[in-house]
């Protein structure tokens, strides 16, 4: 069974990591209600930050996309390639996106790449 922690290690937590995965990002990847940037980091393991503006809706609504984006990341590790931070980017979410849709398109959207 995997580790389904989301430990301070694995998060994007300072302004200036977002804008370091921004500025040397290797990987952009655009799906239906996501992009998906991703650059080099320094350490083995994979950092992931999670970003929603208000143009998606209420506060509510914003954290409830944040919500399901964390769960996938902390149930599906797996799939998120090691040695890299990952910036999820929310993109305007109609009313039957769920866990199962954003899910399907993290997990085609990062299979799809040789990392």
């Amino acid at each position: 069974m995997s580790d389904e922690r989301f430990p301070k290690q694995e998060r994007l937590r300072k302004r200036r990591d977002y804008l370091n995965v921004e500025a040397k990002k290797q990987r952009k990847i655009i799906t239906g209600h996501l992009i998906i940037l991703a650059a080099r980091n320094s350490e083995n393991h994979t950092r992931i930050g999670i970003t929603v503006s208000k143009r998606i809706g209420t506060a509510v609504k914003r954290n409830s996309v944040k919500r399901l984006l964390r769960e996938i990341y902390r149930r599906n590790k797996e799939i998120f390639p090691p040695g890299y931070d990952v910036v999820l980017i929310a993109r305007k979410q109609d009313k039957n996106t769920c866990y199962k849709t954003l899910f399907q398109e993290i997990k085609n959207a990062m299979g799809s790449r040789t990392w």
